[in-house]
């Protein structure tokens, strides 16, 4: 009897650790459910005051959304640390495009940028729609490419000043970035990642390289 009582005594205290780490983990995230459209996503707490995601509105195929971001840190080690946001199905049925209609990015790094891209990752069953029909505004940034696989998104072209914000697809008539995905109907559902990185501008890359030599030094 003590040794059942002292097993179930072990057993409760690991079933509370567990939820323990859990809880942890849940509050580390934070999380929006996208409308009906069986989809949700999910990024990490301490980037809440910067990034933030509203759903414009649902199709019986798409959710439509308009997401804001700001880039806070400086460049280091040849670019800007990403910011990544994860998409995942939380259920069947699920809509089979989620599309970004326009978007806010403050530059609040302290740096010029010259590039930015967007990148899908962590999964086969989501890439860029990619075709003639094609099109979303990126100015100051005109120049768009696209990888073989559909799967990056990139413009260059311009400058984004530093301490400016940028407003790509912004507007009715400013075009969309469609993820096409498609969702599995049991578990485990799709999921994948968008990951939004900026590119300094060469000279403040070489002031940045120079200030770290320096620190180095000291």
């Amino acid at each position: 009897m003590r040794m059942s009582c002292k097993r179930t005594g072990v057993l409760a205290a690991l079933i509370g650790v567990s939820l323990l780490a859990v809880t942890a983990v849940a509050q580390d995230r934070s999380s929006v459910v996208l409308g009906n459209s069986g989809w949700q996503a999910t990024w990490d707490s301490s980037l809440d005051p910067y990034v933030s995601i509203v759903v414009d509105h649902e199709t019986s195929d798409a959710v439509f959304i308009q997401k804001s971001a700001e880039f806070i840190q400086p460049p280091g080690g040849g670019g800007f640390p990403a910011i990544p946001i994860f998409f995942q199905q939380i259920a069947w049925p699920a809509v089979t495009q989620i599309v970004i209609n326009d978007e806010i990015i403050t530059n609040s790094t302290g740096a010029d940028w010259t590039d930015f891209h967007w990148s899908v990752l962590d999964g086969p069953d989501a890439w860029f729609l990619n075709g003639p029909s094609f099109f979303f505004t990126t100015s100051p940034l005109d120049n768009q490419y696209f990888s073989p696989d559909a799967r990056s998104f990139w413009v260059d072209g311009g400058v984004i000043l530093a301490g400016s914000v940028w407003f790509p697809g912004n507007g009715a008539l400013d075009g969309e970035l469609p993820i096409n995905v498609v969702p599995h109907q049991s578990l485990p559902y799709t999921a994948f990642t968008l990951k939004e990185t900026p590119t300094p501008e060469p000279a403040s890359l070489l002031l940045a390289a120079l200030c770290l030599c320096g620190l180095r030094r000291r």
